[in-house]
């Protein structure tokens, strides 16, 4: 009998020893960090090391201090305050990336671990690496002036309403003189904005034209195809090709508040006219629905063509309520299958963009 309980008693512990340690193992005490990802943005290799610093404040009760830092690659060098931090104080991680051949956008991984934390906290040191080309001349084609860029026009991406977007763009000077930014850029759009670094390029060096493009203050949204004019200290203009598309920024929306948000509603998406005459003009409604509880918003309609014009019965729908969407198309002075786009820009927060393909062969 005093064997049986014996046996019991030890096939208990061990039922207890694995949830003691799966207890203790989640129980980490970690740094607070300022900020967990910076962007170091554009870095020329010539340039030599980037330094970014990382803050961490102590919130717990306990003392800490960091153990071990370990930096994903060779690239990047990392220093650390290696005494005892007491509540509230603050550490630093200082990283230092040393730029190499490689070129593109970069996310380094950077992995703190504390006497209170094995499993580390993980730090992202991002940015852009610009390596020296082995020949300027076929890496910089496309020349506006003295001024020497890899490609006819910039492609800013999409951006966001919420924040501007920065665009680093590599510029080499071909000319005898030194180029420099006019102090006034009358010329730009005031969503625009434009930065040169270093702001003094010398002849037959290379530097950063930084662009931003703002969202909000660009008032609209789709896709948008323009040319500026950049001032140069020297009364020369260098015009440049930027395109850009614009989506507003919502926050995430809660599981729990999806049927309560705007949701938008389309009859169709993908539209066959099949065969279409050239001489005759097609018309087609889409219809447009609210499946949400709050007001559904139609901010734009748009299509990717002249040669579709497109009318909305309203801009405003409220709940289980629709609209029409008629869209006319022109097939006048084209042949064989044609491929159209209409975007719908709305308040929905879940699918603020919903796009239309309209499909045809025109005789």
């Amino acid at each position: 009998m005093k064997k049986y309980i014996l046996l019991g008693l030890i096939g208990g512990c061990l039922l207890i020893l694995p949830l003691s340690l799966e207890a203790q193992s989640i129980e980490r005490k970690v740094l607070t960090w300022e900020q967990r990802s910076i962007n170091i943005g554009a870095v020329l290799e010539e340039g030599g090391e980037v330094e970014a610093e990382f803050f961490g404040v102590n919130l717990n009760q306990d003392s800490l201090w960091i153990t071990d830092v370990f930096a994903e690659c060779g690239c990047t060098a990392v220093d650390y305050t290696k005494d005892t931090l007491e509540s509230d104080r603050i550490a630093s991680i200082k990283v230092k990336f040393n730029p190499d051949h490689r070129g593109g956008e970069f996310a380094k991984q950077i992995i703190v671990r504390t006497n209170q934390d094995i499993y580390g906290d993980t730090l992202i040191l991002e940015g852009t690496n610009m390596p020296i080309p082995d020949d300027v001349l076929s890496a910089y084609k496309h020349r506006v002036g003295d001024l020497g860029l890899r490609l006819s026009a910039i492609n800013i991406g999409n951006v966001f309403t919420n924040e501007p977007k920065l665009k680093f763009v590599e510029v080499y000077n071909f000319g005898a003189d030194t180029i420099s930014l006019a102090e006034n850029q009358e010329s730009i759009p005031e969503y625009m904005s434009v930065n040169l670094n270093p702001e003094k390029i010398a002849e037959g060096q290379r530097g950063i034209l930084m662009l931003a493009y703002d969202g909000e203050k660009r008032g609209d949204l789709g896709y948008f195809e323009e040319e500026i004019n950049v001032s140069l200290t020297n009364n020369s203009i260098i015009p440049l090709k930027t395109m850009a598309v614009v989506f507003e920024y919502f926050q995430p929306v809660p599981k729990s508040m999806e049927k309560v948000v705007p949701r938008i509603g389309l009859s169709e998406i993908d539209i066959d006219l099949k065969e279409v005459s050239a001489n005759k003009k097609v018309s087609r409604d889409i219809i447009i629905t609210n499946m949400g509880e709050e007001k559904l918003i139609i901010r734009k309609v748009s299509s990717n063509c002249d040669c579709v014009e497109l009318m909305l019965g309203a801009d405003e729908i409220e709940s289980d309520q629709r609209t029409e969407l008629r869209f006319t198309f022109d097939p006048k002075g084209r042949k064989g299958i044609d491929h159209k786009h209409i975007t719908v820009f709305s308040n929905d927060p879940i699918a603020p963009v919903r796009t239309i393909i309209v499909k045809s062969t025109v005789k």
